[in-house]
């Protein structure tokens, strides 16, 4: 079982049937010509990734592979924290933050490739009340967008845009009060983003200095954006310049106490949870073993 590749498909993941197709043959053509010793599963309800992942790690098997997008990485990465499996990722789902984050290829061939050479790295996870975030989890307006995308039924670039829109108008800033070992901030948002890897998805890089590798979380604090600014800001956010917004701020930390007014929700992965007034948030360094190109 130890140089046996489990590969999990997530069945109504964002992309099209045409794609989740390709990968599997493409999977199953590498098994039955001997090149990969592998066996696919398939995920059928939600949570049942997280299930599959958790019993590939007592069956023994050393590597987990999640063809899939966000919501099943973390799904996956969070039964291999803290365990000796090694995480590979196929990018399958919408936006797709943590495998642009890798660099992992999109063409299923040139992704296989990399997954067969087995090269890893232990990654950082982010622990947010009692929760892991692979990539990122945000609190303010991006969580209230998380959670419209959720219940839209077509998945994609258009669908999030259209999510984003349809609250921006109705959104007001909250005021948080923000403790870290290193400072101490009451301050008003529109959103804040705790940060593992650099982006949010579709190459939205929130968060351009953030590393998965590096034991550090950065926070990225995005005040509340004018309309006439919004254009340039998203802009800066697309092309990896956040950081020369004037209305967003961001520093490394490894761990922090968010306290906010009324209790909400948080986006951890994509996926959108129900939280209380307090939120804290710890760096798990090196807790995740990943395949990386």
């Amino acid at each position: 079982m130890e140089n046996k590749i489990i590969f999990i498909l997530n069945p109504i993941s964002g992309f099209r049937k045409f794609r989740r197709s390709r990968i599997r043959s493409e999977i199953l053509k590498e098994i039955r010509c001997g090149n990969i010793n592998g066996e696919i599963r398939y995920s059928n309800y939600a949570g049942h990734t997280s299930e599959i992942a958790k019993e590939a790690v007592e069956e023994g098997c050393k590597y987990v592979v999640v063809a899939g997008g966000d919501g099943s990485i973390n799904e996956v990465a969070r039964a291999l924290t803290n365990t000796d499996v090694a995480l590979g990722i196929i990018p399958a789902g919408s936006g797709n933050g943590l495998a642009h984050h890798i660099k992992m290829p999109f063409n299923i061939k040139k992704c296989l490739k990399i997954i067969k050479k087995r090269n890893l790295k232990q990654a950082d996870i982010i622990e947010v009340n009692g929760k892991y975030a692979a990539s990122i989890a945000g609190i303010g307006f991006d969580a209230i967008v998380a959670e419209r995308y959720s219940k839209e039924k077509n998945r994609g670039f258009i669908s999030y845009v259209q999510a984003a829109v349809l609250e921006y108008f109705n959104y007001k800033p909250e005021p948080v009060k923000i403790v870290t070992d290193e400072l101490k901030i009451s301050e008003s948002i529109f959103f804040m983003v705790l940060a593992n890897s650099n982006q949010f998805g579709y190459n939205f890089r929130i968060a351009p200095r953030a590393d998965l590798f590096d034991g550090y979380m950065d926070v990225v604090i995005v005040k509340n954006v004018p309309l006439i600014a919004a254009p340039l800001s998203s802009i800066q956010v697309f092309t990896g310049h956040a950081n020369k917004s004037l209305y967003i701020s961001s520093f490394k930390t490894k761990k922090i106490k968010i306290t906010r007014e009324n209790s909400g929700i948080i986006n951890i992965d994509g996926d959108p949870h129900n939280t209380g007034e307090t939120i804290e948030a710890t760096v798990l360094e090196k807790a995740l073993w990943i395949i990386t190109p």
